[in-house]
């Protein structure tokens, strides 16, 4: 199924160590070509999750290393740009956030969501969070039992 893959997914493709790493390469090495669609939102989270201290332990890379990083998936075959939101897109997203309590990630969480649902993709996420958006097609990824 194509899919959108939230943040948390691609940035632990990039870190190798990362606690969510073996999940996720072994959730990426089963996708077949042209069904992992990126966005901007995540592009931009994973780049800032890149040059982040604490989310690097300590050893953040440069813009440069993080731009080179992100190629490694944007240009890997399994990946295609989502650069476009379909006209739904705006009334799905506000009707996934209206009504709702606030939280930290109610916005950035809300616009993948109606994303996905716009297009009729699954999101693909460690984030157990997505499954409060009624409608959305969720593959939810978890990491075993420490």
């Amino acid at each position: 199924m194509t899919c959108i893959a939230d943040a948390n997914v691609l940035f632990p493709l990039l870190v190798q160590g990362h606690a969510a790493y073996d999940v996720a390469k072994a959730w990426w090495d089963e996708q077949p070509d042209a069904t992992v669609g990126t966005c901007l939102l995540t592009r931009l989270a994973v780049l800032r999750l890149l040059t982040n201290r604490v989310a690097m332990n300590g050893t953040p890379v440069n813009p440069d290393e993080a731009l080179s990083a992100w190629h490694q998936l944007s240009d890997d075959p399994r990946s295609f740009p989502v650069d476009a939101q379909p006209a739904t897109h705006d009334a799905r997203f506000v009707s996934l956030v209206a009504s709702r309590e606030p939280t930290p990630n109610l916005w950035t969480d809300a616009w993948l969501a109606a994303l996905a649902i716009s297009l009729d993709y699954e999101i693909t996420t460690f984030d157990r969070g997505f499954e409060s958006f009624r409608g959305l097609k969720l593959r939810l990824l978890e990491l075993p039992d420490r």
